[in-house]
């Protein structure tokens, strides 16, 4: 079965001086510089397609682990209070960026993404244990696998100017098979480091998205030093 991508729910912006709003939330790793400037590159170079994507803002690219949704504000105090115990259970390590691929497949693209390779499992095993905290406190979690990458674009319901949506599927073929996880041109290595895990906040608004850390859970060093 082919994977499918995590579809966050439609939201409205709001206010963020509203103190009875909810916080709309997600825990992920951040990028490093240079991968920051790679995504850059890729988003400038296949928005140069006119294709029907919405490319994500370069500078909020990141490694979503969980996407939690709209949050009452004194929820979130109980993940700065379980979390750090349950991601220091963990050793910190290094992934890379590979090729380009899409969710669901290849024949109906919807997202656009960046992926990685290295010990991918170890992220996954992360992964999955925050879900079980999560759970345990009451959070949604989804139940599709997870699978790691960085997201570029998201197809649009409709087409452009000069691509109908009914054509983008033989386009994007035609740039995996150039560029994609397995292709010999794929864009150059940068790594990854898993040092961290952040909870962060998404403010909504016309504007576009603003992302703030508000709370950082260490993976262990110590852990790492005792093998």
């Amino acid at each position: 079965m082919s994977p499918r991508a995590p579809r966050p729910p439609k939201h409205r912006p709001v206010d963020p001086n509203d103190a009875n709003a909810s916080w709309r939330l997600f825990l992920a790793v951040s990028l490093p510089e240079d991968v920051r400037v790679l995504v850059t590159s890729l988003i400038g170079e296949l928005s140069e397609r006119d294709w029907p994507v919405r490319w994500v803002a370069a500078g909020n690219a990141h490694l979503t682990l969980h996407f939690l949704g709209d949050t009452a504000p004194e929820r979130a105090e109980l993940l700065r209070l379980a979390l750090p115990e349950v991601v220091a259970g963990y050793a910190p390590f290094n992934l890379r960026t590979a090729g380009l691929g899409v969710f669901p497949n290849q024949r109906r693209p919807r997202v656009l993404w960046l992926g990685l390779h290295g010990p991918a499992h170890r992220l996954e095993t992360l992964q999955r244990g925050m879900g079980e905290s999560l759970r345990q406190l009451a959070f949604p979690v989804e139940a599709d696998d997870f699978h790691p990458h960085i997201t570029l674009g998201r197809v649009r319901n409709s087409g452009t100017a000069t691509m109908p949506l009914r054509d983008l599927p033989e386009h994007v073929r035609r740039l995996l098979a150039q560029r994609g996880i397995d292709a010999p041109e794929a864009p150059s290595s940068r790594p990854v480091p898993i040092r961290e895990i952040e909870l962060v906040r998404s403010t909504l608004s016309h504007a576009g998205a603003r992302y703030d850390t508000i709370a950082r859970f260490p993976l262990s060093a110590r852990r790492l030093d005792q093998g």
